[in-house]
């Protein structure tokens, strides 16, 4: 009796195709040290998978047919524990991948002087990891164990570099890990642009040190912006318009800086209106406990080993009309950091390119899905992640190469890839 199976071949072309471009797979898995002999197609089977339907490691061959691991290069069906163990050498070996796979973009003139860098987190099912940890959840899970992550990719939207840290490194320490790692890969005055998480006196010094160069968000304190914003309003102005909005300029030198100051109409009033429905939503919030002062009425209670502690409020009443505390007197205005004297226009066209590395940040997550995590030893948490990092790179190489870019995210792609599909007849 003879049983039709089907498998996705999008997926396996697309891999293909990126291998004989740029011998991805080849010159990364190739004579890496393991007698494992499998590597390098594991690494082509869990790429497939996260192209796909990103089942977990012990339902590969329970998902996918055998025809599909023959195509790979499989000589037989690996076991549950077999591609476990490959997982778990590729984190082994993350250090010499990621060092491969940055010889194979400078050998093909990929790693652009101008790179993006950004950081983020996904967190765990459970609390085994080494790497998890509580800290600032970006994708609302404060309850649970995370990990941290930062990229670094190209102007050229390749992406070059990838740290992983534990779930409680904040951006402006794991900045210090990314400093370490584009050190190796990127020429002299490359810029770094970064947003405030990572602006810090330190940084700053350790980029210029490297003899690259930066651009930066100031992050938006009040006294220190005040200074600039007094400069701004007695300083000639340079009239910017992008992408239809419309900006006005000063540029700052201060010793071996250069501030770009910016102020526009429409993002003060954006901010201003968000703002106000902020303070509305606070007053309405607080009617509740204003009803119960009026009513003298505890707002809360506790007990203690005297007895019941009663929460009561009394109310300062204004005279005037309550000013709302979320308007800081700064809305409108930005400044940009950097070590690059040139035309503000310029700079901040720059700046807004940022997005290219929250675009990747979103690819893994959601066209790779990443989250959440269910590995718990170290070598598979990385190995984890750099085959993430590996799908995105294999899909920006992609659009690099093709003449038409039909697809926006990974999570489009995957959907055009899925339609591509191969059926064989199997004996049962």
């Amino acid at each position: 009796m003879k049983k039709n199976v089907a498998f996705s071949i999008g997926n396996v072309a697309l891999i293909d195709k990126v291998n004989e471009n740029y011998n991805v797979f080849d010159k990364l898995f190739d004579n890496i040290g393991t007698k494992a002999e499998n590597i390098k197609n594991s690494a082509k089977l869990f790429c497939y998978n996260r192209l796909g339907d990103c089942v977990s490691i012990n339902q590969l061959t329970k998902v996918y047919p055998e025809e599909l691991f023959l195509k790979l290069g499989y000589k037989d069906m690996p076991s549950e524990r077999t591609l476990y163990r490959e997982l778990e050498r590729i984190g082994d070996r993350m250090p010499f991948l990621q060092e491969r796979y940055q010889d194979i973009l400078a050998k093909n003139n990929l790693l652009s002087d101008k790179q993006f860098l950004d950081f983020s987190s996904s967190y765990f099912e459970g609390k085994k990891s080494v790497f998890g940890k509580l800290g600032y959840s970006r994708d609302h899970e404060p309850s649970k164990e995370q990990l941290t992550f930062g990229i670094c990719t190209g102007i050229n939207n390749i992406p070059a570099a990838l740290t992983i840290q534990k779930g409680n490194v904040q951006d402006k320490t794991h900045m210090n890990f990314m400093l370490k790692l584009t050190k190796h890969i990127l020429d002299k005055e490359s810029i770094l642009i970064f947003d405030c998480g990572g602006n810090t006196k330190k940084v700053k010094d350790k980029i210029r040190k490297r003899s690259y160069n930066y651009l930066t968000l100031m992050p938006k304190k009040k006294k220190s912006y005040q200074k600039y914003i007094h400069i701004f309003r007695n300083t000639g102005k340079t009239k910017i318009v992008i992408n239809e909005t419309t900006y006005s300029a000063i540029k700052i030198a201060e010793k071996e800086e250069i501030k770009y100051l910016y102020y526009s109409e429409g993002l003060h009033s954006e901010q201003i209106r968000k703002r106000t429905k902020k303070f509305e939503r606070e007053l309405n919030k607080n009617d509740a406990k204003l009803k119960k002062i009026k009513s003298k009425k505890p707002l809360a209670t506790y007990i203690s080993k005297e007895g019941h502690i009663l929460a009561k409020g009394i109310i300062q009443k204004s005279i005037c009309k309550i000013n709302n505390p979320f308007i800081s007197g700064l809305e409108g205005f930005f400044i940009l950091e950097s070590s690059v004297n040139d035309c503000p226009e310029k700079m901040l066209k720059l700046y807004k390119e940022k997005d290219k590395a929250e675009k990747l940040i979103r690819n893994m997550k959601e066209g790779t899905e990443i989250r959440p995590i269910r590995h718990w030893s170290t070598s598979a948490i990385i190995g984890y992640l750099f085959i993430i990092f590996l799908t995105n790179c294999l899909f920006y190489l992609t659009q690099f190469s093709a003449k038409i870019n039909v697809a926006k995210n990974l999570k489009l792609l995957k959907k055009y890839l899925n339609k591509f599909s191969v059926s064989t007849n199997q004996r049962k």
